[in-house]
């Protein structure tokens, strides 16, 4: 047995009522397909924004948390005179380094946060600076010369203003997840419409579709 003909297929399946039935359907599909899509685009991108905003704030705690455990480390050894209290210190040095890395290129793409990131730096390198220069006080001349340039450190208050350079980071990095945040908002609101709207879309050209047969059959029917 042959297959059948392009004229016999078009005669026993592609009938009107078929072709009215599936195209309008068809095109809603293709449309929400479509629109369905970019608005889950749309969404998947807000919310990398969102968690990368995070990131932002949280390796900024990172790197507070190193220069506080370097600080600690070195006024444990100048207390002591144990080097084993260096331990500490000379492991957040190796952490902070990656950490400053990461910070910074996180941000690379806001000018801003940029220079904020410049200035923040270039305080860590001098309150690095003071804490190295301690312990080779302490090792040279011994506690009292140590302690004088602890007093000094005090004095220029670099964390101090460290911390205030990050806190700017921070609130920056809010405003921007507070912008982001409603954008997320919005794009979930916009996917829920778009999902309602090709649902009452389908369910209107399948009911339009329906009446314009049963009218066509009842025509026929009264011709007959």
């Amino acid at each position: 047995m042959g297959l059948p003909s392009w004229a016999e297929v078009r005669r026993r399946w592609l009938t009107r009522a078929l072709v009215l039935r599936s195209v309008p359907i068809g095109i809603v599909i293709l449309a929400g397909v479509v629109a369905t899509t970019w608005t889950h685009d749309l969404l998947g991108d807000h919310r990398d924004l969102v968690v990368h905003t995070y990131r932002v704030i949280e390796t900024t705690k990172d790197v507070l948390i190193g220069l506080d455990d370097a600080e600690t480390g070195e006024r444990g050894f100048l207390i002591s005179g144990d080097r084993r209290f260096l331990d500490p210190y000379e492991k957040a040095l190796r952490r902070l380094e990656p950490i400053r890395r990461q910070l910074r290129g996180l941000v690379s793409d806001n000018a801003g946060q940029l220079a904020r990131i410049d200035r923040l730096d270039g305080l860590i390198d001098t309150k690095l600076g003071e804490l190295a220069q301690s312990v080779v006080l302490f090792e040279r001349d011994g506690f009292p010369a140590a302690q004088q340039q602890a007093v000094a450190m005090m004095e220029r208050a670099t964390m101090d203003e460290i911390r205030h350079v990050i806190g700017e980071i921070t609130e920056t990095e809010k405003s921007l997840l507070a912008v982001r945040d409603s954008l997320v908002d919005r794009d979930e609101n916009r996917v829920r419409l778009v999902a309602l709207s090709i649902a009452l879309a389908s369910l209107a050209v399948r009911t339009g579709v329906e009446i314009h047969l049963a009218r066509r059959e009842r025509r026929k029917m009264g011709s007959a």
